[in-house]
């Protein structure tokens, strides 16, 4: 489905006997959480020698805890 909100759908009930009907609900379809919603990363201090580059990931202190 595309969007977030109430969508109506048809659920397929299917009893032991074999028969079946049709049953209407409605589906609540939320905004899923982005990886960026989920995750925070935590910023630390680098040193590094004048004309160096510095290397980013250095500078995460819970690099290991967010995703690759």
């Amino acid at each position: 489905t595309t969007g977030e909100g109430d969508k109506p759908a048809t659920v397929v009930v299917t009893y032991p006997d074999g028969s079946s009907e049709e049953v209407p609900v409605t589906v609540k379809v939320s905004k899923s959480a982005t990886d960026a919603d989920k995750n925070t990363p935590v910023a630390k201090d680098q040193t590094v020698e004048p004309g160096s580059t510095p290397k980013a990931e250095d500078s995460i202190a819970n690099l290991p805890e967010l995703p690759a």
